[in-house]
């Protein structure tokens, strides 16, 4: 049984939902900031916690892992010197989500994903 498990699913299949995170992630580490609707917000929420404590520690393993989401050599070999050296000392937390209101287009509640901590060092 299931109890207590929940999983926030797209409608577009779990390729495209997978390739969705890949993007959002990707962009949020090379701009620091990012607006979106408060469901991918919360997705992307949990996935950076997960890369950014891979981000760490410089091994192999959490490269492998880090290329396998992320996709882009450049930015996980700059991911190690640039946000896994601003957060070594803290252990959790590392992003915030404001809410700004809703969209005029649909009424669908927006967001702006942000670093909860500054960065020392930006790409």
């Amino acid at each position: 049984m299931r109890h207590g498990y929940s999983k926030i699913k797209f409608k577009d299949g779990q390729d495209a939902d997978q390739m969705l995170v890949r993007k959002l992630a990707t962009n949020f580490l090379m701009v620091g900031k990012l607006k979106t609707t408060i469901k991918k917000a919360k997705v992307l929420k949990t996935v950076l916690e997960k890369l950014i404590e891979k981000m760490k520690i410089k091994n192999e393993a959490n490269k492998n892992y880090l290329l396998k989401i992320l996709g882009d050599r450049e930015l996980v070999e700059r991911s190690f010197v640039d946000f896994g050296a601003s957060f070594t000392k803290i252990n959790g937390g590392y992003v915030r989500i404001v809410k700004i209101g809703v969209r005029d287009s649909d009424g669908s509640e927006m967001v702006v994903v942000e670093w909860a901590y500054p960065i020392t060092n930006k790409l």
